[in-house]
């Protein structure tokens, strides 16, 4: 667990579940030419994508927000027995799930709703669970074809009983989530059809939580680069590209879940010669 202290709040990177690292190339596929000995030198020495399940927590003035919620409590057949400990790490935060007031998900991934429920309980009892208008909008249009089988299961099992009892506000591109922390969505599609960051201002500067906008620092150097889980591969792209241009000209503070955990928090700078880098806080 990372904890960051802002101007008006505090933020908890919350690992839930670490899986097995996969291979690189595997990761990102269709760009598997291109992870040459400089690329694997830089970002991954063992030839291998290692990556995080996160969740992140926003307390200010006594009131918690977590934004998404982790691979989830039980077993996951899609990840060979892997479960998560979110639990324990609001634990170690000294957090508790009844002070949690807002859940923020960033898209509807297995990865990040795990915790949203469970056996058709809330897993924060009182809460309201916010999902952004365009992603709860595909998913209502699509049912079973909405993703991939292993995402329509958790869906589901963690969403859909949210969505009967009337626990879930749907909010756009800018709108304001419920509750006394301002956090709004921004709208970065491509990952999913609505996948959006969320946003934390009245700082010194803006903090991100960026979702799946990257899955590793490399994605920042190499913009056009999308992992395997995309599910518009061009629009993701152009997401990545906005958000990076947008993060460097505001000094904003950006949340990775998927990063290593010595790398989550971080920002963009812009390269004199063109481009992008990521600088981790150190």
């Amino acid at each position: 667990m990372k904890r960051v202290e802002l101007k008006n709040a505090t933020v908890f990177r919350l690992i839930d579940a670490s899986p097995p690292p996969a291979d690189w190339a595997y990761a990102f596929a269709a760009h598997a030419a291109e992870i040459d000995a400089t690329a694997r030198r830089r970002w991954a020495p063992d030839g291998l994508f290692h990556t995080n399940f996160s969740a992140h927590a926003i307390v200010s003035e006594g009131t918690v927000a977590l934004i998404d919620a982790g691979l989830g409590p039980e077993p996951s057949a899609y990840f060979n027995g892997l479960r998560g400990r979110l639990d324990q790490e609001l634990s170690a935060a000294s957090l508790t799930p009844d002070m949690v007031s807002c859940v923020m998900f960033t898209h509807l991934h297995l990865d990040h709703v795990g915790w949203a429920s469970r056996d058709g309980q809330p897993c924060f009892p009182n809460a309201r669970y916010v999902i952004p208008k365009a992603e709860l909008a595909h998913w209502k249009s699509r049912g079973a074809e909405a993703a991939l089988p292993h995402h329509v299961a958790a869906f589901e099992r963690h969403i859909a009983p949210l969505l009967a009892r009337g626990l879930v506000d749907e909010r756009g591109d800018g709108e304001r989530a419920p509750g006394a922390i301002p956090l709004a969505y921004r709208l970065l599609p491509g990952h999913t059809a609505g996948h959006s960051a969320v946003m934390l201002e009245g700082g010194d500067a803006p903090l991100v939580i960026a979702g799946d906008s990257w899955h590793s620092p490399a994605q920042i150097e190499r913009l056009d680069w999308s992992h395997r889980a995309d599910h518009d591969p061009e629009a993701a792209v152009s997401s990545r590209m906005r958000l990076a241009q947008w993060a460097s000209g505001t000094n904003a503070l950006i949340a990775a879940g998927h990063f290593p955990e010595d790398a989550g928090f971080g920002h963009v700078e812009a390269r004199s010669e063109g481009g992008f880098v990521w600088r981790p806080l150190r």
